[in-house]
């Protein structure tokens, strides 16, 4: 007696059986909240990648007047370690924070921006208003040159204006890499110009 196939008996066409891939809209859609899905973080937008093979050379930047090209705030991925607060209240991840300037394919990345947790997902990037890091600092830059309090200034104004091409001069700072511990230079802001 022949042994019945019980493959013969699925009706089920392959097309049927698998689901359908997710569509660009469909991910994007998905992909729309401040949570970064998956391990990677947030996905990279590879048309905009430099045709060099390597970083451009830094180059010292000292009262140099430069364009800010355009800032960028990147939230950290999922399996990065949540920190506690010094309080020890909140916990809270960096998020990298980047000013992209007009001179020789310059940038620069500013300490400071953070994201909170909140139920299990990410609280919007902020900025403490103590002018004490980097990224605080340079919101106190922005205040000044605006002439407004600095506790009256949204994340959405400070990176519009960050990102409507603003000139600035620089001022270099010698800083120590929290990783390395080593002593680097930093073509940070030192003042929006007109």
């Amino acid at each position: 007696m022949a042994e019945k196939n019980e493959f013969e008996e699925l009706n089920t066409s392959v097309d049927e059986a698998v689901p359908s891939a997710i569509t660009e809209n469909e991910f994007s859609a998905n992909n729309s909240s401040n949570i970064s899905f998956g391990s990677a973080g947030q996905i990279y937008d590879w048309s905009k990648a430099p045709d060099g093979v390597k970083a451009p050379p830094r180059v010292d930047l000292n009262d140099k007047v430069i364009t800010i090209v355009k800032a960028d705030i990147v939230i950290p991925s999922l399996d990065k370690p949540w920190e506690k607060t010094k309080a020890g209240d909140k916990n809270f991840k960096y998020c990298t924070f980047v000013l992209h300037y007009d001179f020789q394919g310059q940038q620069e990345f500013y300490s400071g921006v953070r994201v909170f947790e909140r139920e299990g997902k990410y609280s919007h990037p902020t900025v403490t208003h103590d002018e004490k890091n980097q990224a605080s600092k340079l919101l106190g830059l922005y205040a000044n040159f605006k002439n407004k309090n600095i506790n009256e200034i949204s994340l959405r104004e400070f990176m519009g204006f960050l990102n409507s091409q603003p000139k600035a001069q620089i001022k270099v700072e010698e800083v120590i890499n929290p990783t390395t511990g080593v002593k680097i230079k930093k073509n940070l802001v030192g003042k929006f110009v007109i």
